[in-house]
């Protein structure tokens, strides 16, 4: 995979310049692949041509010959990719990736909704199958309230079920899932994390930083697919 530093997103306009500079031959041009601009103008492209460390074209492949002169050194992209670079210093890659495996919630509005994408996810899971969730975050919803497993049992009383907040420090896990990892009303919480309980000091089902683990542990390996390819993480 090839990345560029510079901001593909500000290079659109930069295609643009006047006719002398953009027909002069460039340093680098990157051809013949996937070109990811992050803009939702032009969100694909097929080439980038880059002078002085600056990239001046982003476009189609044909439209990048101009800039290949005597001196260019040109780059087959073929079924490589070539993205912005990657310059957030908080990026949870393989948390992204993993994501997708997982019941997306982000853009949740509410408790109600947060229900239905779980209803159709668990509508879909095989009998015991580890139901698996990601991106849930109350600040915004009327109340404002964490997610119990009370919740969770009015959908899913038999799968597990295990429903990380956006920011992973805590998950929300149904009385399935707690049976599952054994945590009991009696559990006690680890050094560094929580369980939370209600008024008669039942256990909500949410669990608080390092208290994830109690559960966490117990669900399927992600890496292990069945035959049909589909990922345990339902």
């Amino acid at each position: 995979m090839l990345t560029v530093r510079a901001r593909l997103a500000l290079l659109l306009g930069l295609a643009t310049v006047s006719s002398a500079h953009a027909q002069a031959p460039a340093d680098l041009v990157l051809r013949g692949g996937t070109v990811y601009t992050v803009s939702d103008q032009q969100p694909k492209a097929e080439a980038v041509a880059v002078s002085s460390g600056r990239i001046v074209f982003v476009g189609s492949t044909a439209g990048a010959a101009k800039f290949v002169g005597p001196q260019t050194r040109v780059v087959e992209i073929g079924d490589r990719v070539v993205l912005p670079g990657l310059t957030d210093s908080h990026y949870h890659l393989l948390g992204v990736g993993q994501r997708e495996f997982k019941l997306n919630l982000q853009g949740s509005r509410s408790v109600a909704e947060v229900l239905m994408r779980l209803r159709s996810r668990v509508s879909a899971a095989e009998p015991g199958q580890w139901v698996t969730g990601y991106g849930w975050i109350e600040t915004h919803w009327t109340p404002a309230r964490f997610l119990t497993r009370a919740d969770l049992d009015s959908i899913s009383p038999d799968n597990p079920v295990f429903l990380t907040r956006a920011d992973g420090h805590a998950s929300v896990a149904n009385s399935a899932a707690l049976r599952v990892a054994r945590v009991s009303r009696d559990a006690m919480p680890p050094f560094g994390g929580d369980l939370l309980r209600d008024a008669h000091g039942e256990l909500t089902g949410m669990l608080i930083d390092n208290a994830q683990a109690l559960v966490r542990t117990h669900i399927p390996d992600p890496s292990q697919r069945s035959l049909t390819g589909r990922c345990c993480w339902a």
